[in-house]
């Protein structure tokens, strides 16, 4: 490192090593991430179908 004068070689390879890492666990988190947020949209259209239709059948219900 600093002794043989190749510090600045040194901490290129750590940085690259270090974004790889960084690079890997971002790639991972997003693919985790990525389901969990179809499934809360999801839930939110079923939510707001369910909103709209239900008193629209208890209308309907009732003009019977």
């Amino acid at each position: 490192g600093e002794q043989s004068g190749s510090l600045d070689a040194m901490l290129l390879n750590v940085s690259e090593h270090y974004d790889t890492e960084v690079d890997y666990a971002v790639k991972n988190l997003t693919s985790m991430i990525e389901p969990l947020l179809t499934i809360g949209v999801g839930i939110i259209v079923l939510f707001l179908a369910l909103a709209i239709f239900l008193p629209m059948w208890d209308v309907a219900k009732i003009a019977q």
